[in-house]
C-alpha cells in the first residue's frame, strides 16, 4: 500500500513510497495550495482552481456591470474587470470581516490548525483568521485525487494578527471554540459570528471532556486554563455556564479531561486533578496527584543564552488514561518519552520513545499519531513495545513539511472508496462505497491531508486479487462487528471469493459463499452455457445485471462450466485414462451446485425478478437428473413461474415424453397426457420413466369429470387390455355407458379370445343392464351364457358337485319343505367373499336372473348353452328354461 500523500492539482506525489511502512491509515489530500491571504489577493484566482463562487450581489444581478463602459473595447473592459475584481469577496456575502490588505505579510499566511465537521472545513491561519471551506468527498483510491473545495467565508478574529492556536467544533451545538492570542471565544456555525458574552482573556490552553464524541455531543464541558484558575464551563444549546473554578498558583501549558479527572502540565510538574474532590476540598488537601516534573529552562554555559524547553503535552488515551511527554534535554532533538498513566498515576501499556520531541500528537484509538519535522508517524499503543506502525513522508520543502496533526470533529461527508470497476460500466454497477472514519488531519504550510482508516473493502479486494481467498474471508469475518454482513461491500467480497472458488471447482465452498453473498442466480446461470441458451430471453444479459463491475468481469472470465470441467479433468487425470470419468463426476457436482443454489434462491424476495428464469431452469435440472417428484412438485406448485412452453419444447427435443406428459397433466390437458401415454403403452415411443398401465389407469380414474375422455379410453382399451378396460368401465357414468357402442365393445372382447373374456363380457353386460343401455336385453342372453360357463367351471369336478348336493340334502333334512332354489339363495347370502364359494353366489345369481325376467332373454339359446356346457350340473336351470319355453311337462319329468 502506498501510504504517502499526494499533492494533487498537478503537483508531484509528495510521498516517499520506497520508505513508507504499510499500516492502518491511508493519507490523502483534502486541500492543496490554500491561499489564505486577504480577498484582494484571492480575487486573482480561486484557491481550488474551480470557478469562483459569485457573491450574493452578483447572484442577484446587482452591480455586475457598473464599471463597464459599452463604448470601450473588449480589451479595455477586461482590463477594468481585472483591476476591480477584488472589490467583491470570492465567497459571497459572508466575508463581512475579511482583512482588506495586499501586504506581503498578509499573503504569507499559513495554516496553523484545522477542523473538519461533515463537509465543512475551518482553517485557522497564522494571521488570526478563520477561513471556512466546503470540501467534496475524499476518494480513497490509488489516484490521490484532490477533491473539490470552495471557500465560503473568512473572519478576522481581530486579535492583533496572532496565530490561531486551536479550533474545536461541536456540530450538534453549532459552535466553534477558538483559541488565539491567549483569548478563547465561541463562534456560531456555519456563519462564524461571535457568540455574545463568550470571549475569555488570559487563556493559556483549553480542552473538553472527552467522554463524549464531539460529532454527536448535545452538551459538553469546556475546560479553560487561565492565568490564576482552571474553569469548567457547561455548554448546551445557547447556554454557557460556569460550573467549577479551581484556583492555581502556576501557569498551565497543557490540559486534558476525561470525566472527573484533569491531566495538566504547569510550569513545575505533570499533575492529575480529581474534580470530585475539588468540589469539596482544595488542591492542598489531596485533590491533586503530582506525576513527574516538567522540563525547566536552562542557560547555555557557552553563550549564556536561556534555552527554553518544548511545550509540555498531555492527552487522553483512553477511559481515565492519560499520556504526557517528557524529554531528556531541553531541546527538540532530544529523545522523548510518551508515558501512559491511569488516573491514579499508575504506569499503563508501556512507554513510547521518540527520537525527537513531536510538534504535536493526537490519539486515535488505538493509535498515536505524532508530527515531526519530516514525517508523520503512527504508533500502535496496543503493542507492549509501542513500536512504529506506519510512517508518512512528505516533501522536504518548507511548504509541505508537516506542521501539526489535528483531531477532526467527525466523519467527512461522502468519504468513500472509489467505485470498483471500469468507468465504462453503468453507474449502478459501480455503486460500491464505504464510509470510513476520518478523525486525524495533517497540516502543512498551505495544505491539509486526511489520515483515514483503510476501508476493509480495499484490504479484502487486494487479497482477492492476489488469490488469498481464505485470508480475505477471515478479514471479512473479523470486520463483521464494524461492517454490516449484508452490506454491498461484504457481499462483493464474498461473491468474488465464491467465483474464485468456483473457478477452481471447489464447488461446496463456492456454494456456501454464493448463499452468504446472495449471488444473483441469473449470473450463475450464465456460466452454464447450455442453460443460458435454453432460457433465451428469460435470462437477462450479464451486462444488464446490477452488480459490481469487477464481479461481472470475474464471472465472465470463468467461461463455461464445460470448459472448467474439461480443463480441470485434464489437469487432475494427468497421463491416466480416467479423464472421462473425472469429467463426468465434476460435471455432476457442478449440476448439483446449480440445483442447490437455485432451490435456495426461490425463497428470497430479493430475486423475485429472476423467478421465471430460476423456476424454468430448475425444471430442466430436475428433468436432466430424473427427479420426477421434484419436477412434478415444482411445475404444480401455486407459486411456480415455470415457462411451461419452453419446458415442453425442451422435453420434445430430447424425447423426454414422460416429462412432457407431466407438464400437460399440470396444465389440465388430459387429452394430450393420454395421447402420449397411449403411444408409450403401444410401444411407438419409449420412455422408461413412465409407470406403464398402472399409472395410466390411476390417472384415468381421476378423470371422473371428463366422461368423454374416459369413454374414448375405454373404446381404445377394450381392444388392447381387457382387464384395464374393466377399471375404466367402472368409472363411466350411466349416461356414458348408455352411449357406449356395445356391439363394438363386445366384438372386441370376443375377438381377443383370451382367458378372462367371459369375465369381461359379464362386467360389460351387467354395466349395460344397470345403465339401461338400449342393447341391454339383447346382451342379457350373452350374460346368461357367461354365467352358465362360469358356474360350470366352479362345479366341474365331482368333489365340488357332491359337496354342493350334500350341503343341500343336509339342509333339507332339517326342513323337508326346503327347495334347492330357496336354499342356494340363502346360502349365497351367507357365503364368504372367497374364491371357493364364488360358485354358490354365481349360481344363485343365475337362477335369480332366469326366474326374474324370462321374456328378456333368448331362453332357447341359453338352454342350448346349458345342454352343451353343463348338462349334468345345472339341472334346475335347465328345467326353468324348459318351463320358460312352454315345455312344462318335459321339465317336470326331467326334475
Amino acid at each position: 500500500m502506498s501510504a504517502g500523500a499526494s499533492k494533487g492539482k498537478g503537483r508531484e506525489d509528495c510521498s516517499g513510497d520506497e520508505e513508507d511502512i504499510a499500516g492502518p491509515y491511508i493519507m490523502r489530500p483534502l486541500a492543496i495550495g490554500l491561499q489564505l491571504g486577504p480577498d484582494e489577493a484571492l480575487a486573482k484566482g480561486n484557491a481550488s482552481g474551480k470557478p469562483r463562487r459569485p457573491s450574493l450581489s452578483q447572484r442577484l444581478g446587482f452591480g455586475a456591470n457598473k464599471d463597464k463602459d459599452p463604448t470601450k473595447s473588449p480589451e479595455e473592459s477586461a482590463s477594468k474587470d481585472a483591476s476591480t475584481v477584488g472589490d467583491t469577496p470570492d465567497a459571497g456575502d459572508n466575508d463581512r470581516d475579511s482583512v482588506r490588505s495586499s501586504s506581503p505579510m498578509a499573503l504569507s499566511a499559513k495554516v496553523e490548525c484545522v477542523e473538519v465537521s461533515g463537509s465543512d472545513m475551518y482553517v485557522g491561519t497564522s494571521h488570526g483568521h478563520i477561513v471556512h471551506y466546503t470540501v467534496a468527498m475524499v476518494e480513497l483510491d490509488g489516484k490521490h485525487t484532490v477533491p473539490e473545495y470552495f471557500r465560503v467565508s473568512s473572519v478576522d478574529l481581530k486579535l492583533g494578527g496572532k496565530r490561531v492556536e486551536q479550533i474545536l467544533a461541536f456540530p450538534v451545538l453549532n459552535r466553534l471554540v477558538v483559541l488565539c492570542a491567549s483569548t478563547a471565544q465561541i463562534l456560531s456555525l456555519p456563519d462564524l459570528r461571535p457568540v455574545s458574552g463568550t470571549m475569555m482573556k488570559g487563556v493559556s490552553c483549553l480542552s473538553y471532556d472527552e467522554r463524549l464524541q464531539r460529532s454527536a455531543a448535545a452538551a459538553v464541558i469546556l475546560c479553560v486554563a487561565r492565568v490564576r484558575s482552571i474553569q469548567l464551563y457547561r455548554m448546551a444549546g445557547a447556554e454557557l455556564r460556569l460550573e467549577l473554578e479551581v484556583p492555581i498558583t502556576n501557569s498551565v501549558a497543557s490540559i486534558c479531561q476525561y470525566g472527573q479527572y484533569l491531566c495538566v502540565a504547569d510550569t513545575e510538574a505533570y499533575k492529575i486533578l480529581d474534580l470530585a474532590k475539588l468540589r469539596t476540598a482544595s488542591l492542598a488537601e489531596g485533590a491533586q496527584l503530582e506525576l513527574f516534573p516538567t522540563q525547566q529552562p536552562r542557560t547555555d554555559p557557552e553563550s549564556g543564552r536561556v534555552i527554553r524547553p518544548p511545550r509540555p503535552r498531555t492527552l487522553v488515551v483512553g477511559p481515565n488514561e492519560f499520556m504526557f511527554l517528557t524529554s531528556s534535554a531541553s531541546d527538540d532533538d532530544a529523545t522523548t518519552l510518551g508515558v501512559i498513566v491511569t488516573a491514579l498515576g499508575e504506569a499503563q501499556r508501556g512507554t513510547l520513545q521518540f527520537a525527537s520531541y513531536p510538534k504535536s500528537v493526537v490519539y486515535d484509538a488505538p493509535f498515536l499519531v505524532a508530527a515531526f519535522a519530516g514525517s508523520v508517524d503512527v504508533y500502535d499503543t496496543r503493542q507492549p513495545e509501542q513500536t512504529l506502525a506506519q510512517r508518512f513522508f512528505v516533501d522536504t520543502s518548507d511548504s509541505q513539511r508537516p506542521r501539526r496533526v489535528c483531531a477532526a470533529a467527525g466523519f467527512l461527508a461522502g468519504t468513500r472508496i472509489a467505485q470498483i470497476g471500469d468507468e465504462s460500466e453503468p453507474a449502478m454497477s459501480r455503486a460500491l462505497s464505504a464510509v470510513v472514519r476520518v478523525s486525524v488531519l495533517t497540516v502543512a504550510q498551505d495544505s491539509v491531508y486526511v489520515l483515514a482508516d483503510e476501508p476493509q473493502l480495499l484490504v479484502v479486494d487486494r487479497m482477492l486479487r492476489a488469490g488469498r481467498i481464505e485470508e480475505a474471508m477471515a478479514a471479512v469475518d473479523k470486520a463483521s462487528g464494524d461492517v454490516a454482513q449484508g452490506s454491498a461491500e461484504v457481499r462483493y467480497c464474498v461473491l468474488v471469493a465464491g467465483v474464485q472458488y468456483f473457478a477452481r471447482l471447489l464447488l461446496d465452498d463456492a456454494l456456501q459463499l454464493f448463499r452468504r453473498g446472495a449471488m444473483d442466480p441469473r449470473a450463475l446461470l450464465h456460466v452454464y452455457s447450455d442453460y443460458a441458451e435454453y432460457l433465451g430471453p428469460l435470462l437477462e444479459p450479464l451486462e444488464r445485471l446490477p452488480m459490481p463491475a469487477n464481479l461481472r468481469t470475474a464471472i465472465r472470465n470463468l467461461g463455461s462450466v464445460a470448459q472448467l470441467v474439461s480443463s480441470s479433468a485434464a489437469d487432475m487425470a494427468g497421463d491416466g485414462n480416467d479423464q472421462q470419468a473425472l469429467a463426468e463426476a465434476l460435471s455432476a457436482n457442478a449440476m448439483e451446485v446449480l440445483e442447490r443454489y437455485l432451490e435456495h434462491t426461490r425463497g428470497f424476495g430479493e430475486f423475485d425478478v429472476a423467478r421465471a428464469a430460476v423456476d424454468t431452469a430448475l425444471a430442466r435440472v430436475y428433468a436432466d437428473s430424473d427427479q420426477i417428484e421434484k419436477f412434478t412438485a415444482l411445475i404444480g406448485s401455486s407459486g411456480s413461474r415455470v415457462d411451461s412452453e419452453r419446458v415442453l419444447e425442451f422435453c420434445r427435443s430430447t424425447q423426454r415424453h414422460y416429462y412432457e406428459s407431466l407438464v400437460h397433466r399440470v396444465r389440465g390437458e388430459s387429452r394430450k397426457v393420454l395421447d402420449i401415454w397411449r403411444n408409450l403403452l403401444s410401444g411407438e415411443w419409449e420412455d422408461k420413466r413412465f409407470g406403464g398401465m398402472p399409472e395410466y389407469l390411476e390417472y384415468a380414474e381421476t378423470l371422473a369429470e371428463q366422461q368423454d375422455a374416459l369413454l374414448a379410453e375405454y373404446d381404445w382399451l377394450v381392444g388392447v387390455d381387457i382387464a384395464a378396460s374393466l377399471r375404466v368401465l367402472a368409472s363411466l357414468s350411466d349416461v356414458s355407458v348408455a352411449a357406449l357402442d356395445a356391439d363394438r365393445a363386445m366384438a372386441a372382447i370376443q375377438g381377443q379370445n383370451i382367458e378372462g373374456g367371459d369375465r369381461a363380457q359379464r362386467a360389460l353386460i351387467e354395466r349395460l343392464i344397470s345403465a339401461s343401455h338400449p342393447r341391454a336385453s339383447h346382451y342379457l342372453t350373452y350374460l346368461l351364457n357367461v354365467y352358465v360357463r362360469q358356474v360350470r367351471d366352479c362345479f366341474s369336478g365331482d368333489k365340488e358337485r357332491k359337496a354342493l348336493e350334500g350341503a343341500f340334502f343336509c339342509a333339507q333334512a332339517e326342513d323337508l319343505r326346503l327347495t334347492f332354489r330357496a336354499w342356494i339363495a340363502r346360502a349365497a347370502d351367507k357365503a364368504d367373499a372367497v374364491e371357493s364359494q364364488s360358485g354358490i353366489r354365481l349360481r344363485a345369481q343365475l337362477i335369480a336372473m332366469l326366474g326374474a325376467c324370462p321374456t328378456a332373454y333368448d331362453a332357447a339359446a341359453v338352454l342350448d348353452c346349458v345342454e352343451r356346457e353343463a348338462p349334468t350340473v345345472l339341472r334346475l336351470e335347465k328345467a326353468m328354461l324348459m318351463a320358460a319355453l312352454g315345455r312344462t311337462h318335459e321339465a317336470a319329468e326331467f326334475l
